[in-house]
């Protein structure tokens, strides 16, 4: 089982496929495509999962996706709630490395932008800065024509290979896989997760989701995300307690009961070893 094929529209008279996305909340499922794939999100929050990363996004959200990286945008709950006053943008780049030729990526000149693009097959995040500075360039391409999409398609990728601090996503390459279509089952039990994250959530729940049975969902899931279902649903729950954390001015116990931990102690410890440090610690350094 694996996730869903999104096969790309390559017009014949572009090299490359851009366009702007707006719609109430991001609907693609968790997919993958053989294309390298550039967003960046111009409006909304929520949950990214790339390979095994689990992050929040929110506006100007930048990475670089390789290909077959399975990736999925989940937006906040307030997304989906009837007559919600927000919507989603995104300006999705996705083009195919075949466009170019090996010849050009092999030159001198080329040699950053094809470390880039070996870097990106476990997904790379951008600074904030690096996407102030390309979303222009993002939008003047797609009111572009000919040569002067390409030109501005090889200013954008100057910045990123000379751009510091970038950040790798995913620990573990799906380079070189060639997954059959799924079904959104993958996105069914993600979305189940974030709707039901403040309450206790059952393995047995879970898998009946997917339509299978506890030991074959926990194959799957490991297969899919390279981490056990009780991981990913911490990390989710980690990520939902440090915006609360920023946010909020709840105190330490009510942010853990309100993300789903029981035990305080337990919410502690999980805390600690996903960010390295206490919630007290986590709610100072970033005020």
């Amino acid at each position: 089982m694996k996730p869903l094929l999104l096969k790309v529209n390559n017009k014949p008279v572009s090299s490359f496929d851009i366009r702007y996305e707006k719609s109430a909340y991001f609907n693609n499922p968790w997919h993958y495509h053989p294309e390298l794939e550039l967003t960046l999100i111009t409006r909304s929050s929520g949950m990214r999962f790339i390979g095994d990363s689990i992050e929040p996004f929110e506006e100007n959200d930048l990475v670089l996706l390789g290909s077959n990286l399975p990736h999925y945008w989940r937006n906040s709950p307030v997304f989906y709630e009837p007559n919600a006053p927000f919507h989603a943008e995104a300006i999705i780049l996705r083009f195919n490395l075949d466009v170019w030729g090996s010849a050009l990526l092999d030159t001198p000149e080329m040699s950053a932008l094809k470390i880039l693009f070996q870097q990106a097959q476990l997904g790379l995040h951008f600074p904030v800065e690096t996407a102030e500075q390309i979303r222009p360039l993002l939008e003047e391409i797609l009111a572009a024509n000919n040569m002067e999409r390409v030109i501005k398609w090889l200013q954008i990728f100057e910045i990123l290979t000379k751009t510091e601090d970038i950040r790798v996503l995913s620990q573990k390459s799906f380079s070189g896989i060639n997954p059959k279509d799924d079904s959104t089952r993958m996105e069914k039990v993600l979305a189940y997760v974030q709707e039901h994250l403040t309450q206790p959530i059952h393995l047995s729940a879970v898998a009946d989701i997917a339509h299978m049975n506890k030991a074959a969902f926990c194959r799957y899931f490991k297969q899919q995300t390279n981490k056990t279902f009780i991981e990913v649903l911490n990390e989710i729950r980690i990520q939902s307690a440090s915006r609360l954390l920023i946010e909020s001015a709840n105190d330490i116990n009510q942010i853990a009961y309100a993300c789903g931990f029981q035990d305080v102690s337990y919410f502690n410890q999980v805390f600690k070893s996903i960010k390295g440090i206490n919630p007290t610690t986590f709610r100072k350094n970033n005020f």
